[in-house]
């Protein structure tokens, strides 16, 4: 167990006799899958009681709320944080317990950091928007079955596996095009791309589909990175990590190289491969167009914290 979990192991008491009782992981889950996991199936693609503990084990701070001895209900909850909101049945009163754990997490947070409230699915956003939230991020999840495909790469460009050496060029890269994508409100460093990118070369280059579905895209003019496509496998499906191409060379086929490769290659050992987009990023188009299907909305959302 964390440190901070356990400095919040305590009994803790809410308003109208409710309590939060903190949980180990393997615990935890057994309430989180069924009333999180499964009811928001068609939002998340957590398919397996393992990725469910790894989730719950990163977190590390899951609590049942309790009314006497009933389970209503459940959260991720640290200082400046709050996750994954759930009821127990027959307990209906959401907007009362977002309302009441909200007030529990501003006593516990520094009044300098906003509360981070993460993946909110679209049919509780209003009930956290009455409380004074607003949304941060808005983010789809697409899927669509693997197959083999012909991929075709546009005259005066060549492709390759990444290599180790391509990592800074990579890490601009990403800045570069997120930086000219209207959809994205924040972009993050230079050495925050580059643990990404490394994330993948360290981790999951290894494994030989992931290593194979990933490609960098070079122009011969300049010997130029300009297009990238990364990948991991999570939860037993490929998973692209990022899918860029440089602005000065969109509209021109490398995107729907990148993805027509990704889906051929992974159609060696998986029967789906998926992807995680911006809502408003204007790439959702290229992906429908080859069949990726959306799921719903997940909403990051965050909150001023201010103390009563």
């Amino acid at each position: 167990m964390s440190e901070q979990g356990q400095s919040l192991k305590q009994l803790i008491k809410l308003e109208d006799g409710l309590r939060l009782v903190y949980q180990e992981p393997k615990e935890y889950i057994r309430y989180y899958s069924i009333y999180h996991g499964q009811k928001n199936a068609d939002s998340y693609f957590r398919r397996s009681s393992e990725s469910l503990i790894e989730v719950a084990s990163i977190f590390d701070c899951g609590y049942f709320i309790m009314d006497g001895d009933t389970i209503i209900g459940g959260a991720f909850l640290k200082p400046n944080f709050m996750s994954d909101l759930f009821v127990v049945p027959p307990y209906k009163d959401y907007e009362g317990l977002v309302q009441k754990l909200l007030n529990y997490v501003k006593k516990i947070s520094t009044t300098e950091d906003k509360i981070i409230v993460r993946e909110v699915v679209e049919e509780d956003v209003a009930a956290y928007k009455q409380l004074g939230c607003k949304i941060h991020e808005v983010n789809v999840w697409m899927i669509r079955p693997t197959e083999p495909m012909k991929a075709i790469l546009p005259e005066g460009y060549s492709s390759r596996a990444v290599s180790r050496g391509d990592a800074n060029d990579i890490a601009c890269l990403l800045m570069k095009a997120y930086r000219a994508n209207p959809a994205y409100k924040q972009i993050g460093t230079k050495e925050d791309y580059l643990l990404h990118v490394n994330e993948f070369i360290n981790q999951h280059k290894h494994n030989k589909i992931m290593d194979e579905c990933s490609r960098v895209v070079i122009d011969h003019r300049t010997n130029n990175i300009v297009g990238v496509c990364l990948h991991m496998e999570f939860e037993d499906y490929p998973l692209i990590m990022s899918l860029v191409v440089d602005p000065d060379h969109q509209q021109r086929g490398l995107g729907r190289y990148l993805l027509t490769h990704s889906i051929h290659s992974s159609s060696a050992g998986y029967p789906a491969t998926r992807l995680s987009v911006i809502k408003d990023n204007s790439a959702i188009k290229l992906y429908e167009d080859l069949g990726f299907l959306r799921s719903k909305s997940i909403i990051d959302m965050h909150l001023a914290c201010v103390k009563e």
